[in-house]
């Protein structure tokens, strides 16, 4: 449990819709091209229906005031695709370790939980701490030019280490490094200009009306439950 998860819940009801079309999104879907159980393979990009709206304004500044676009990775991701990514991040992390470890005993090596925790929220089913992309507030973004092509970023989404982490080259002099903290900061500018908060671990996870943005804006409650 992280510590916005002690915000309470009040759902104010408002709709899951298709994120509109001409926005750009990888492709295919990472998540479905691994098998993630989606049970519609045309519905998985959703969000809650302020969060398109806020969205799209934030892709409309970018392509006004900076020639760039948004390319989003994930949105909605209901809790049967989370436990899946959840498992196989572990597995993951257990091979690089050499680690012969199953699902069955993932509890056995809490060390490694608690990293893959700050990557990946746990699945849980308890409706008062779901996962943030279960709520349809949170998704996974990141920029594109003008024409739908990654922009480097200094890490991958979903990247387990380090690099992931928002400021990490914030510090770091060389070119390359100034140009992904630039890239990094316009993002995370023009995402929380729009009202959205970023995740502290992830340089590409924004999110509005779940308990991290009740938290990171002291709010008394969060807008949206598990979905």
């Amino acid at each position: 449990m992280k510590i916005w998860n002690k915000i309470p819940i009040k759902d104010n009801g408002d709709k899951l819709i298709d994120i509109p079309s001409y926005l750009k999104f990888f492709e295919p879907h990472p998540y479905y091209h691994l098998g993630a159980p989606y049970k519609d393979k045309n519905s998985i990009w959703k969000l809650r229906r302020e969060v398109v709206n806020r969205l799209v304004k934030v892709n409309d500044y970018l392509i006004s005031n900076n020639n760039l676009q948004l390319l989003i990775y994930d949105s909605w991701r209901p809790l049967e695709v989370q436990e899946f990514m959840f498992k196989r991040a572990f597995l993951i992390e257990c091979k690089k370790l050499d680690i012969d470890a199953s699902i069955k005993n993932m509890n056995s090596y809490p060390s490694i939980l608690k990293k893959v925790e700050k990557f990946w929220a746990y699945p849980s089913f308890d409706s008062k701490c779901p996962p943030p992309h279960s709520t349809g507030g949170a998704l996974d973004v990141s920029l594109s030019d003008k024409h739908g092509n990654f922009l480097e970023m200094g890490s991958k989404v979903d990247q387990m280490d380090e690099t992931s982490y928002p400021d990490f080259y914030s510090n770091k002099n060389n070119n390359e490094s100034i140009l992904w903290n630039s890239r990094r900061n316009l993002l995370r500018q023009i995402m929380t200009r729009f009202g959205f908060v970023q995740h502290p671990n992830e340089w590409w996870h924004y999110s509005y009306g779940d308990q991290l943005w009740a938290w990171k804006n002291k709010k008394a409650n969060a807008l949206y439950g598990k979905i």
